[in-house]
C-alpha cells in the first residue's frame, strides 16, 4: 500500500516560515545580549584631566620660654648657628656639683612632623688639654617631653663619639622644651680641675 505525501499549502508555507525568522531574530536577540559590554564599542577613553600632588614641610624655630627667637643665626643651607644658651651651664663645678637646667624649646610651625630627630655631638676639647680627664668624666643629662633621653652616665666623650636618636619630634604647632643639665660626679678625679670643657651640640630634624 503505497503512501502519498500531502501537499504542503502555501499558508502552512508561510507560517513555518514565519516561525523559522521569528526563532533568528531570538537568537540574534540573545546573542546580542551576551556581547553587549564587550562588544557595543571598540574603544573607550577615562580622561582624568586635573591630577595634582604637594608636598609638606617641617620647619623647626628654637625658641625661648615666651616663644620669642632665640639666639640663632640661620644660614642659606637652612642650618641655624646658636649662641645662647649655653646648654652645659658655663659654671666652675667641683666635684659632686651640678649646673643649673638650661632649657630650650623647638617649636615646629610647619605643616608635617619630622620622622627623625637627632643629637651629635661634635669633639669634646679642654683647656688647658694636657693630663685632662673631664670629657670622659663629666656627665650630661637632657630631658625632652618629661623623660630622660641619654643613656645613664653619658658624657662629652660618648656624644662626640655616638649620635643619640631622641624621640617623638614635635608635631606641627607643637613647642615642646628640652632641658640639659651637667653634674661632676663626687669621686671625679684630680686632673679634672682647673679645666674648661667646650663642645658644640647638633640638633638635626629630618622629614
Amino acid at each position: 500500500m503505497s503512501r502519498h505525501a500531502t501537499p504542503v499549502s502555501r499558508a502552512q508555507r508561510q507560517r513555518l516560515n514565519l516561525v523559522v525568522i521569528a526563532a533568528g531574530l531570538a537568537a540574534a536577540v540573545v546573542l546580542a545580549l551576551t556581547f553587549s559590554g564587550t562588544l557595543s564599542v571598540f574603544t573607550q577613553a577615562f580622561l582624568h584631566g586635573t591630577n595634582t600632588v604637594s608636598t609638606s614641610t617641617i620647619r623647626i624655630a628654637e625658641t625661648t620660654a615666651d616663644g620669642s627667637p632665640g639666639a640663632c643665626t640661620t644660614a642659606s643651607d637652612g642650618t641655624a648657628s646658636c649662641t645662647d644658651p649655653n646648654l652645659y651651664g658655663g659654671q666652675s663645678l667641683r666635684p659632686g656639683d651640678s649646673s643649673t637646667t638650661q632649657t630650650i624649646y623647638f617649636a615646629n610651625t610647619g605643616t608635617a612632623t619630622p620622622t627623625g630627630f637627632r643629637l651629635t655631638g661634635g669633639p669634646c676639647a679642654t683647656s688647658p688639654t694636657s693630663g685632662s680627664d673631664l670629657c670622659n668624666q663629666l656627665v650630661v643629662k637632657m630631658t625632652w617631653r618629661g623623660a630622660d633621653v641619654l643613656p645613664a652616665s653619658t658624657t662629652p666623650a660618648y656624644l662626640a663619639a655616638n649620635a643619640i636618636t631622641l624621640p617623638n619630634p614635635p608635631a606641627a604647632n607643637e613647642r615642646i622644651p628640652l632641658t640639659v643639665q651637667v653634674s661632676l660626679p663626687q669621686n671625679a678625679t684630680a686632673p679634672t680641675s682647673g679645666v674648661t670643657l667646650s663642645q658644640a651640640l647638633t640638633f638635626t630634624f629630618s622629614a
